[in-house]
């Protein structure tokens, strides 16, 4: 590994960056001048972790297919695999990216937990899977950016950008399996994006800021790999787009808007003209 970047350089650590949302905000952030550490469970594409849980759809994407990508920009990038499930690996993960980085200046929440059953109603779904799905999506990230927050705050400030979802907010139309989310994953998005809003409060006068960003509907790789988010699919924006809005919300977005606030990156993309 080679020496960290500069402090003048601005850091970012990204979680969930193998595929999806999370590695088109790693290639953004790395487009926009940013060094990136990176986290996700797939190292190498064709790893086990490289298939659609309920189907066995491979996915592509890894680590190391975004780590080159962050480089092709110019770019330093710090893959440090990391499942949300493991306690153990959590702190020592951002750990990790600020040594390799030598500070960071962003945290990116992406990650969520991605394990079978995750489009199944609630009788449905079992015990497990719904500790697995509040520990990943709550627990998990309160512990990453406590760490974090932590480092900002002795450093004197920094950013943290939630990737938040209507679920967490609103009631569909139809349950899962129709054109819906499932109730776990509701409830756990729901708590989530009490992070932003409370880190301001909490440490905003210590020079941290912190915002929820709804991408909406985006066609991921997972999304296109199965028939029944094809309602996603048909709806979706590019991850690329998310990519582009998040740079721009790091560089410049953060200081025009209000310290906790919510945001739709659809509605970003159309006034930045990333979108008709």
């Amino acid at each position: 590994m080679s020496a960290p970047t500069s402090s003048n350089v601005p850091t970012a650590l990204v979680t969930g960056a193998s595929r999806g949302i999370g590695r088109a905000i790693a290639i953004g952030l790395a487009g926009a001048g940013f060094d990136v550490a990176i986290t996700a469970r797939t190292v190498h594409d064709g790893d086990p972790t490289a298939f659609e849980p309920d189907t066995g759809a491979p996915l592509p994407g890894s680590l190391a297919s975004t780590a080159t990508a962050i480089e092709s920009c110019g770019r330093r990038a710090v893959p440090i695999r990391l499942d949300l499930l493991d306690l153990d690996a959590l702190a020592p993960a951002v750990d990790a990216a600020i040594a390799g980085l030598g500070h960071l200046d962003l945290l990116v929440n992406n990650a969520v937990y991605v394990g079978p059953g995750a489009h199944r109603r609630f009788l449905e779904t079992e015990p497990e899977d719904l500790a697995r799905r509040v520990y990943c999506n709550v627990t998990a990230q309160l512990l990453i950016t406590q760490r974090v927050v932590a480092h900002m705050v002795g450093r004197g400030g920094g950013l943290v950008l939630d990737i938040s979802s209507a679920a967490g907010q609103l009631t569909p139309r139809r349950p899962v399996g129709e054109g819906g989310w499932p109730l776990a994953y509701a409830v756990t998005k729901a708590g989530f994006h009490r992070i932003a809003d409370m880190l301001a409060l909490e440490y905003g006068d210590a020079g941290v800021r912190a915002f929820n960003l709804n991408p909406g509907f985006v066609a991921t790789e997972r999304v296109l790999a199965v028939e029944y988010l094809a309602f996603v699919a048909d709806r979706g924006v590019r991850p690329e787009v998310v990519g582009r809005v998040v740079a721009w919300f790091a560089a410049t977005g953060q200081h025009r808007l209000e310290n906790g606030s919510y945001h739709q990156v659809t509605e970003l993309a159309r006034e930045l003209g990333y979108l008709p």
